[in-house]
């Protein structure tokens, strides 16, 4: 190489030396502007973030509204319970900690050893809030939530209700925390159900959501949130279920929550949003009344009530029998024997549609009236069986009525007169009456789920399995493909007797923000009006007086001298034959559906009451009973209200008998 060369090759070094001096002072000053940022500028962040492990943001879930009925008392409310919770990483002494636990009757010997495996092997798990054992006992009894009051003596708390003892786990491991590095307490709420199975399928269920239902909520619900599953609590769970909050804090090295003042100033926008609670409900049941009609039904193996409120469409019975307990965990008292299934404990007999008999006549006579094709003097004669096209349609009275007229044919239900009706009326003509006008064979609107059962036409038939003329004749007495439910039926006698207005039922009487504690009150809804003349509905509501006041009248025996009361007993053909039942269920199953519908007072009707008593025989000795139960207990409440009709109530026998005659 020459000296030329080994000049030029020199420069070139130098230069590159500079390049590099130059590019490596450029870093460190750099390091020495990020030094002096966080030791100088930012110190006292860092200096406080040293306090700090995490941030904690965890969703809190509302108080669920409280149900009650119309006279407050309350019938589904939320009830805090605590669960023991552990962050596996915290814990200091695991095999000491539990075994201060089970100590302590907090945790058994087998829990405690299942707890202690957790501990040990959370794994990815151990910065997380586990629970360590669900469920505390606290001031409440864990089976049936009944506040429970202290034994002294014994050292314990003590349910009143079922008589369970019980150590006060939530007091024991609030007071020895400060022994328990990495244990906390979570408190959450669960639902109780103070009326238990007399109002439980109007109330309802909840329970925990699944994946389904995380996916369609579109972000609403969360693991562990609750979802009214039937009744209310379904109908009205948006309104009910409120909106969550956020409990955010941070949490420092050892585990511990940070107050506010110990955060540094970069956190002190870390602060939990409260959550906005459920509205309460006020229903329109009658809880005490409900209680009446549970008990009077309980006498049979199946059946239903309602009660409605003539002007309003309010529901203030609805019970059904038999019943389930929705109370989470509550064990059934020793030796309780569970109903069959085949009885349907969780059907809503109620809003369930069947067979409904005679009192569907009611229904018949309105169509005959009004379409002309009799009058109220209108007689026909009654052998015992209706002849049509060489086949007898049989009454129920074997013998016969004789020369019947509409009232006494109501009163005494006489099969023949209303076969002929229906033969005069055709199918449709009384699906129109049925449907169109009262609303049979459509849902009525009520809040919770219901069948609206069917009134069938000459088409449906058509269309199924082929008509005959003579379906109609059975369809005038209830029978055939008539199916409705106690509640549809409720309704159509309350738009009889409260001057034609065809009401949306319903349970929801007010809804209450509990903030505030304004209440929006729900007004009554009218569907339709009925264009029914007056006289027409006088001889109807005759004929149902003479059914529970006249001595022939098929409802006689359940009368009440000192206050009457009006309605129409039904009988309705429902033989069954199922297979895997018991041999009691199978002769039940081959026994009619009996039913009574009626108002009170007869002169200025109220309320107006179905039963159904599912397989239960005559609808005068079984159905009726239960509906003179009802309204002997509303009368009781009400006595002020119709104190002028017990002053005035053998005129009124009298004037509404002569209406018979």
């Amino acid at each position: 190489m020459t000296v030329q060369g080994l000049f030029e090759d020199l420069i070139e070094y130098r230069a590159h030396y500079r390049w590099a001096v130059l590019f490596i002072v450029l870093i460190f000053s750099l390091l020495l502007v990020r030094l002096f940022y966080l030791q100088v500028v930012e110190g006292e962040y860092y200096e406080g973030m040293e306090t700090v492990s995490r941030v904690v943001r965890e969703r809190v879930v509302p108080p669920r509204g409280t149900i009650r009925d119309r006279n407050g008392d309350i019938l589904a409310s939320d009830v805090e319970v605590s669960d023991l919770m552990v962050v596996p990483q915290f814990v200091k002494d695991p095999e000491g900690e539990v075994k201060r636990l089970v100590e302590l009757e907090v945790l058994s010997e087998d829990k405690g050893a299942q707890l202690l495996e957790l501990v040990k092997n959370a794994g990815p798990k151990r910065s997380q809030r586990l629970v360590a054992r669900k469920g505390l006992v606290g001031s409440r009894c864990p089976s049936d939530m009944t506040t429970m009051v202290f034994d002294p003596a014994r050292g314990k708390l003590v349910c009143p209700d079922c008589g369970a003892e019980y150590v006060d786990q939530r007091a024991v491991v609030q007071t020895h925390l400060h022994e328990l590095p990495g244990f906390s307490l979570r408190t959450r709420t669960i639902r109780r159900y103070t009326a238990r199975d007399v109002t439980a399928h109007v109330i309802g269920v909840v329970n925990e959501v699944n994946q389904t239902d995380i996916e369609r909520s579109r972000g609403t619900l969360r693991p562990g949130d609750l979802k009214g599953r039937s009744g209310v609590e379904r109908a009205m769970d948006e309104t009910l279920r409120g909106v969550p909050g956020e409990d955010a804090y941070v949490r420092g090295p050892q585990g511990r929550r940070l107050s506010p003042e110990e955060l540094p100033d970069s956190l002190r926008e870390v602060k939990p949003t409260p959550p906005v609670p459920g509205k309460d409900l006020v229903l329109t049941l009658d809880l005490p009344l409900q209680r009446v009609a549970f008990e009077a039904l309980s006498a049979y193996p199946s059946g239903a009530a309602v009660v409605l409120d003539v002007h309003t469409g309010e529901v203030l019975v609805m019970a059904s029998w038999p019943s389930f307990d929705p109370s989470p965990g509550r064990p059934g008292p020793e030796g309780e024997r569970q109903p069959d299934p085949a009885y349907n404990p969780m059907t809503n007999k109620a809003v369930a549609a069947y067979p409904c008999g005679s009192t569907f006549k009611m229904i018949t006579a309105i169509a005959a009236l009004n379409e002309g094709l009799i009058s109220e003097d209108w007689e026909t004669f009654c052998p015992g069986y209706y002849l049509f096209r060489g086949h007898k349609f049989r009454c129920f009275r074997q013998y016969g009525h004789g020369k019947v007229r509409l009232v006494r044919a109501l009163a005494e239900s006489c099969d023949t007169y209303f076969y002929q009706l229906g033969d005069m009326l055709g199918q449709d003509n009384l699906a129109h009456y049925a449907r169109d006008v009262f609303g049979l064979g459509e849902k009525t609107g009520i809040e919770i789920g219901e069948d609206p059962g069917l009134i069938p036409t000459e088409r449906w038939y058509r269309r199924h399995r082929g008509f005959q003329p003579g379906f109609a004749i059975n369809t005038a007495v209830g029978q055939g493909d008539v199916r409705v439910s106690p509640l549809a039926l409720a309704r159509a006698y309350a738009a009889l007797v409260n001057g034609g207005k065809l009401l949306r039922p319903h349970l929801v009487k007010a809804v209450v923000d509990p903030a505030t504690g304004h209440a929006s009150a729900v007004e009554p809804e009218v569907i339709r009006e009925l264009d029914i003349p007056g006289p027409y509905v006088e001889a109807v509501m005759a004929g149902l007086f003479g059914a529970v006041n006249s001595v022939a009248g098929t409802a006689h025996t359940a009368s009440i001298p000192e206050l009457p009361f009006a309605g129409k007993t039904g009988t309705a053909q429902a033989r069954e034959i199922r297979k895997g039942v018991t041999s009691a269920v199978a002769r039940w199953l081959l026994q009619d559906h009996a039913w009574f519908v009626g108002y009170a007072p007869a002169r200025r009707p109220q309320i107006v009451v179905a039963v159904l008593i599912e397989h239960g025989g005559f609808g005068g000795l079984m159905a009726a009973p239960v509906a003179k139960k009802i309204i002997q207990a509303w009368y009781a409440d009400h006595a002020d209200e119709v104190e002028d009709l017990i002053e005035r109530q053998g005129t009124i026998v009298e004037d509404m008998l002569e209406v018979g005659r």
